[in-house]
């Protein structure tokens, strides 16, 4: 039974992490798993996430046992063909066991959003005197194997009816293609996204987990991403491959041996883990030291009024402070509010 304990990992939340790495690398995602969409997009414009209007459309994610819903995004990008053409394109990330009734299930809900989509954006055009955008569907199934690339959504009586397809990606098809997927990985971060939830589904206890999790990690530094890159891959990493509590020593000290070998300055990622624990047991004063250490670290010898503030600060200032740290460029970023 203690054996049990000391293995239970914490449910995943695969929800939040979709949802950001689908912002964080939406290009690099498209381009993997919809090259046909990539080819067509002026990537020289930043894509707008459209998450309100998406859940103003009010379509319900469906009854017991169809799935886990991931995430879902709606996304506006700008045409090759000129400025004023535009994409919307919509994804679902859908988890969960994929049988034809699952399948039906995701193909009736991907239809109730083209639908919803194209009446909304209709109207919206129609009073600008601009033509609707074209609508791209994308579903990503997490846990499927394989299946087509197109899936259908069909009704009919008498010979009337509507016909719907769009594309599914089958994403689990890249556990037999794990060479392929760590070399598309050198030039393409969203693979790694990939990566770390695969590894997520095929180790599901804690006790499975820590040595996959540092391979991940030491294959991600041998890519030679920027910091920019390979800071939010950590945290997706960490995010997707929840760790219990007790193997999390062993999992910082694997990932300080790598950084020391690679002569890299990343350990602060890991060091957030120890940041966040320290708070949950109310450790306000270790976690001040931590946190003037890795100021100091990386920006230098801080002046006696921030140090005077940092020691004077609760918990939840302090866990934010140490949050906005993994980022900041400068002093005043990381206490930003």
């Amino acid at each position: 039974m203690a054996a049990d304990a000391a293995a239970a990992v914490p449910a995943d939340d695969h929800d939040s992490p979709w949802k950001e790495a689908l912002e964080l690398f939406f290009r690099q995602a498209i381009e993997l798993l919809a090259h046909a969409l990539y080819q067509v997009i002026d990537w020289s414009v930043a894509p707008q996430f459209l998450d309100k209007e998406l859940q103003a459309l009010g379509v319900p994610d469906g009854p017991p046992g169809h799935g886990r819903l991931h995430a879902d995004k709606l996304v506006r990008v700008r045409h090759k063909d000129g400025a004023d053409a535009w994409i919307l394109v919509h994804v679902e990330v859908q988890g969960g066991g994929m049988g034809a009734r699952a399948l039906s299930r995701i193909a009736q809900r991907m239809y109730r959003y083209r639908t919803r989509i194209e009446h909304r954006h209709e109207g919206l055009n129609a009073r600008a005197g601009r033509a609707p955008p074209a609508l791209f569907s994308l579903a990503i199934l997490v846990a499927s194997r394989s299946g087509p690339e197109r899936l259908e959504y069909r009704r009919e009586f008498l010979g009337q009816g509507v016909y719907f397809s769009f594309h599914a990606v089958h994403l689990s098809q890249w556990l037999g293609r794990w060479s392929e997927l760590e070399s598309l990985a050198r030039t393409n971060p969203f693979a790694v996204v990939i990566m770390a939830q695969l590894q997520a589904l095929r180790y599901r206890t804690g006790a499975q987990r820590l040595e996959p999790t540092v391979s991940l990690v030491r294959l991600l530094y041998g890519y030679g991403y920027d910091r920019e890159h390979i800071q939010p891959l950590l945290r997706l990493i960490e995010w997707m491959l929840r760790l219990p509590a007790q193997q999390e020593p062993a999992y910082l000290a694997a990932v300080e041996r790598l950084e020391q070998e690679r002569k890299m300055s990343y350990v602060t990622i890991a060091e957030r883990l120890y940041t966040q624990r320290g708070v949950e047991k109310g450790r306000t004063e270790g976690q001040a030291d931590l946190l003037l250490r890795q100021i100091q670290r990386r920006f230098g010898a801080v002046d006696a009024a921030i140090e005077q503030r940092i020691r004077a600060a609760g918990a939840d200032d302090l866990e934010a402070w140490s949050l906005n740290f993994v980022d900041a460029t400068t002093l005043d970023e990381i206490f930003r509010s």
